[in-house]
């Protein structure tokens, strides 16, 4: 594979270095026992599942538990994801707007419902701290996570096919047996694994036509993940090429690239199906 030629030529980050004075070095700050530091665990947590409805636990801590503390949460916002398309939604809700520490408790959680969730769909939902909450962290010494993301995707039922044969002369400079799955009651498929394990490639068969929306598909050390899209059209609007079903071959033209970097050009390969 010559990916690395291509990635050579992106623009890279400089570093800046920064020196330390250690003639000045002030006294070390003794935190306030008595401040209960609330904050979310995390600023951002996912789940998978192919349930329609779900309750999703959200952590809350706390670093003094000498007394019972009350902590508010509010839904901020929420919204879900469709392909590319971003769009309000219904369909999450906050179980309970108070979350209470007994003493000694340190940790305590608030509850997400989600409900009539539509396979394929991610859902978001966006919790805060009230203004009290907040006020309670000695940020000197504790870092506050005041406001957590909490995603869901209700994933399709994927039925096993087979293997098929992926063969991507020129980007990946091989060819190999993959294995490829259908969303059982939908015209989308799926690459397992195709150029890196954990990095699926879902892609939509309607007639003769094809199409792969905008996906990471490898995790490079320095850029991070490297995204591929349908660019037979080379527009870089999810069109990726043609089925043919005498040949049970997919062809799919694929531009590759970095958000926000740059890219590493158009390539054209072939799938064929189990």
């Amino acid at each position: 594979m010559k990916l690395y030629k291509y990635i050579l030529g992106l623009a890279l980050v400089a570093a800046g270095l920064t020196s330390c004075d250690q003639d000045n070095i002030s006294a070390i700050y003794e935190p306030d026992s008595t401040l209960n530091n609330v904050s979310f665990v995390v600023d951002e947590q996912y789940t998978l599942t192919q349930d329609t409805e779900i309750e999703i636990p959200v952590a809350i801590r706390r670093s003094f538990a000498g007394e019972e503390y009350t902590a508010t949460v509010t839904l901020d916002s929420t919204y879900c994801v469709v392909g590319t398309d971003t769009l309000s939604t219904n369909a999450v809700s906050l179980k309970n707007a108070t979350v209470t520490f007994e003493k000694g408790e340190n940790l305590a959680y608030a509850t997400l419902v989600y409900t009539g969730m539509e396979k394929g769909v991610k859902y978001n939902g966006i919790i805060v701290l009230s203004d009290a909450d907040v006020a309670t962290a000695d940020t000197t010494v504790v870092s506050q996570i005041a406001e957590t993301t909490v995603s869901v995707k209700c994933d399709y039922n994927w039925i096993d096919l087979g293997e098929g044969f992926y063969s991507s002369p020129d980007w990946w400079e091989d060819e190999f047996k993959v294995e490829v799955q259908h969303a059982e009651g939908y015209n989308i498929y799926r690459i397992k694994d195709l150029f890196q394990n954990g990095y699926d490639i879902d892609f939509i068969i309607e007639g003769t036509d094809v199409y792969v929306e905008s996906q990471p598909s490898w995790k490079h050390s320095t850029y991070g993940d490297i995204y591929l899209v349908g660019d037979a059209h080379d527009n870089m609007d999810g069109y990726a090429g043609t089925y043919d079903e005498a040949t049970k071959v997919v062809t799919l033209t694929l531009y590759h690239y970095v958000p926000g970097v740059g890219g590493f050009g158009t390539f054209t390969d072939t799938l064929t199906m189990p």
